[in-house]
């Protein structure tokens, strides 16, 4: 009798379970269903870091900000909304007409990719030191030592791009430095020729007292650039440079070049009456005077030549 009862209790346990199983089955199936329907919507609503870099590699940067923000709000530290929230805030800056929003979004990114470097095993971190250096140097000059920090980082990691030794040369130019701003410069012109590259190292070659180099520069970029208030500032700053250095011949035949291209420039007129006086050639001398005054009639240094 009790191997009878054991037998129906072991039959009344499958029962059971096999009841409970056909019952729960349909609930689990949904269940199921419903996480996968979910799943999707989520994918939607705040895509993954694939769908990111989809909107990244789209340019799509005014979605990212919408999307990582209200990521962030949920998780102010998760890694990939920081990083794209930092990136895409820095070239949404870039965009800006107003200063003020370019401020504004520098700052966002700033502070979204100073956030990130607290993380341990952060993302692509080399790309957020570049970032962060290229934030600070548009920041202006007061951040040029932020903006060398960050930029060195990428590059002790290895980052380099076509740009990056331009910026580490910006910066050094900045700070002083300019025999590195000069090395630096010249390294990124092993990438692409660009007049404003001509323009920075014939500067600080002059400021670094190489003037046979800033010479040498001033007249590439007033040989090759198509873009004429370089050449009229390039003209003026080699003539400039001749002056400063009593290379009076070589800074008459550059003054007058600029005259004829642009015969309004105030200065060029002053500086040229300036070399005819040295050159004891007066009356041209006293004829670019008059003619500066012509040009601004408040010109307190040729009034003093005319008139003193």
């Amino acid at each position: 009798m009790k191997q009878k009862g054991r037998k129906d209790q072991r039959k009344g346990t499958i029962l059971l379970f096999l009841i409970l199983f056909l019952l729960l089955t349909p609930v689990a199936v949904w269940s199921i269903m419903r996480g996968v329907s979910h799943f999707s919507n989520h994918i939607d609503s705040n895509p993954s870091d694939q769908n990111l870099v989809k909107l990244w590699n789209s340019k799509d940067y005014e979605t990212i900000l919408f999307i990582t923000e209200q990521n962030l709000d949920s998780n102010p530290m998760e890694p990939y909304s920081l990083l794209f929230f930092g990136l895409s805030s820095y070239y949404t800056a870039l965009s800006q007409i107003s200063v003020q929003e370019e401020r504004f979004y520098l700052n966002k990114s700033i502070v979204a990719l100073r956030k990130l470097l607290i993380l341990d095993n952060i993302p692509k971190v080399e790309i957020v030191y570049y970032t962060l250096g290229k934030s600070y140097l548009l920041k202006g000059r007061f951040y040029a030592d932020l903006a060398l920090e960050y930029l060195r980082k990428a590059q002790g990691l290895g980052y380099e791009n076509a740009d990056i030794y331009e910026h580490v040369g910006e910066a050094f130019s900045i700070l002083g430095n300019f025999e590195q701003s000069i090395e630096n410069y010249e390294k990124a012109l092993e990438f692409y020729d660009s007049d404003r590259l001509y323009l920075k190292i014939a500067e600080d070659c002059f400021n670094f007292a190489m003037y046979e180099k800033s010479a040498n520069y001033y007249n590439i970029l007033i040989s090759e650039t198509v873009d004429e208030s370089l050449k009229k500032k390039g003209l003026f700053q080699l003539g400039k440079l001749y002056y400063d250095i009593k290379n009076l011949r070589m800074a008459k035949n550059t003054f007058e070049q600029l005259n004829e291209l642009d015969p309004t420039m105030v200065e060029a007129h002053f500086l040229l009456g300036e070399v005819y006086f040295f050159m004891d050639e007066n009356s041209e001398a006293r004829r670019e005077w008059h003619k500066t005054l012509r040009l601004d009639p408040e010109h307190r240094a040729a009034r003093l030549r005319l008139y003193n």
